[in-house]
């Protein structure tokens, strides 16, 4: 979900998750790819 770029309090809202800190826990894992998406973009910030 995290990756189709989902808001997250609307999904813990649409699941009926009590806390937030499910919804991150259940919906929000972390891949190779994600990672290495995310260190890119850190890097391009950097370069600005």
């Amino acid at each position: 979900m995290a990756e189709s770029g989902m808001d997250p309090k609307v999904l813990q809202y649409i699941m009926g998750h009590s806390s937030i800190s499910v919804t991150m826990d259940v919906y929000n894992l972390v891949s190779d790819k994600r990672c290495h998406d995310e260190m890119d973009k850190m890097e391009q910030a950097r370069a600005v």
